[in-house]
């Protein structure tokens, strides 16, 4: 009672201090090995005004344990207190919890503390990276798939906020899996505050923010951090919602392992067990047995049988492979490698289609915009050059007929100096002496030939079937023609190929 009586009138006195004065107190709970003289199991009591910014704070945390400024990263209800921003302007309330991680996994390796700092900063730069590469890089694809591994289209703003986010959550998890906590947490934030800009339509087809929560619990518990026990509540709350919205409302159903890879049951065990630790510290001990008691039933469902396990591996698949098949088909060996097999043939197939979406998006750029602003169709491209029409004329003519087929093959033969334009995919290709020699033996001049092989990209046979066409001539390069000009004059183009149409009698469909 007496404990309680002090502390009912610290409270007292803090909130007074407040109003007239504005000074704040928080506590402050460092994670990590401190110096001797400053450990305590109680939190710091540290008074400062809200209108400070995050670095003062830290300076002021950094002075009182003789730590590196550099080495702490502050933590307020899950979120990573910034440097700039005021403390006031970031939640920070009279009262509040501030989690202080010293960047190191060990009291002996003080060098290795600022390293950790730097690995944070540098795994987040290499994420932005990552998230900026575009849909039409020549050289890279990233690709947003949902739980069954088909592509997700989204907007070019929320993909880059997504990857980054899942970039920065996988960092983490790699930190996760050597145990470096400190290291894990401030990436797992770093991801949070990315996934928060995306549109909770796109979080609820995806179930990568409800293992976030989890993993950031679970770093709250291996730090001992018990601070951050309202905020670890939230986040499994939040993890629980995200994995109903995947996996169904009555999620006891992945217990029954019908249909299920494993995967599922083991985040459901993560999860019952976090909430039971959670339950047994805000004193719910009844609730707290009932969530373990949960955790093991799920957890002696994942058990497989090690023999079948090592009969699987011999025929060549890897561990996780044979695992998650077992657990599928209830322990069957022949009923798992089936489902490995079809497994590996579904993500074969989805990788193979991704692949061509992308060299389909690479290819239209390179071919440039119709008129209408729109990327060439990349398969009407492919069918003009299959009917051996030039491969800049083909894609010219695209982009005036504003990818109408019918009037690109009409602009093509009304227009033959687009035979001569460059091909706008073309590498570059050596024209040999032999090559010139066979299209010259045929009848037609040295220069002609080489310039209707480079059109071609070097195929003799549409260099010859080109200059038939042309009676052995061919107009003038346009080198110096840029897709610019050839668009900004596509409605001239146009209608001069319309009117040539009427005075020779065609029947053009497309003009009046």
């Amino acid at each position: 009672m007496e404990e309680l009586r002090l502390h009912a009138l610290a409270k007292l006195d803090e909130r007074e201090k407040f109003q007239s004065l504005g000074l704040a107190t928080l506590r402050v709970r460092v994670a990590g090995p401190v110096p001797a003289d400053k450990a305590s199991k109680k939190p710091m009591q540290l008074e400062c005004k809200l209108s400070i910014s995050g670095s003062e704070l830290r300076d002021m945390i950094s002075s009182h344990y003789n730590i590196p400024a550099s080495l702490l990263k502050l933590i307020c209800r899950g979120r990573i207190i910034t440097e700039r921003q005021s403390l006031d302007g970031q939640g920070i309330k009279n009262g509040s919890d501030i989690m202080a991680i010293l960047m190191t996994s060990s009291e002996a390796q003080i060098v290795g503390k600022e390293a950790e700092i730097a690995e944070v900063e540098k795994a987040r730069q290499t994420a932005e990276l990552l998230s900026a590469r575009g849909d039409d890089d020549d050289d890279f694809d990233v690709q947003i798939a949902d739980q069954n591994g088909k592509p997700l289209a989204l907007p070019a703003e929320e993909k880059k906020a997504l990857t980054l986010a899942m970039a920065l959550h996988e960092k983490g998890r790699a930190a996760l899996r050597t145990h470096k906590f400190s290291l894990a947490l401030p990436l797992f934030l770093e991801a949070d505050s990315e996934f928060n800009k995306c549109s909770s339509q796109i979080l609820n087809s995806v179930d990568n923010y409800a293992i976030l929560c989890l993993d950031i619990v679970w770093c709250y518990l291996q730090l001992k951090n018990l601070d951050q026990l309202p905020n670890a509540d939230f986040r499994l709350q939040a993890s629980e919602a995200g994995f109903k919205r995947s996996y169904g409302e009555k999620m006891e159903r992945l217990a029954a392992l019908k249909g299920g890879t494993g995967t599922e049951q083991a985040l459901l065990m993560r999860l019952y067990l976090l909430q039971g630790i959670v339950a047994f510290h805000k004193g719910d001990i009844r609730e707290a047995g009932s969530l373990f008691n949960r955790a093991e039933f799920v957890l002696t469902l994942l058990h497989v049988d090690e023999n079948s396990l090592n009969e699987i591996m011999l025929m060549g698949f890897s561990e996780r492979e044979a695992r998650l098949a077992l657990r599928t088909k209830n322990g069957n060996v022949q009923g798992a490698v089936d489902f490995i097999m079809e497994k590996r043939k579904e993500k074969e197939e989805i990788n193979k289609k991704s692949k061509q979406a992308w060299q389909q998006r690479v290819r239209g750029k390179k071919l440039g915009k119709t008129v209408g602003g729109a990327p060439v169709n990349v398969d009407h491209f492919d069918s003009l050059v299959g009917m051996d029409f030039p491969a800049g004329a083909a894609a010219e003519a695209l982009r005036q007929a504003d990818n109408s087929i019918n009037l690109a093959i009409e602009i093509l033969n009304t227009r033959p100096e687009l035979l001569s334009l460059p091909d706008p995919e073309s590498k570059k290709i050596d024209i040999t002496d032999d090559m010139i020699q066979q299209v010259v033996s045929l009848g037609f001049d040295v220069e002609f030939a080489r310039r209707a092989l480079e059109i071609s990209r070097g195929s003799i046979q549409r260099a010859v079937d080109q200059l038939l066409r042309t009676g052995g001539v061919l107009p003038p390069p346009q080198l110096g023609a840029s897709t610019s000009a050839s668009v900004s004059s596509a409605s001239d183009s146009v209608s001069r190929t319309s009117a040539s149409s009427s005075e020779s009698g065609t029947d053009n469909p497309w003009f009046p």
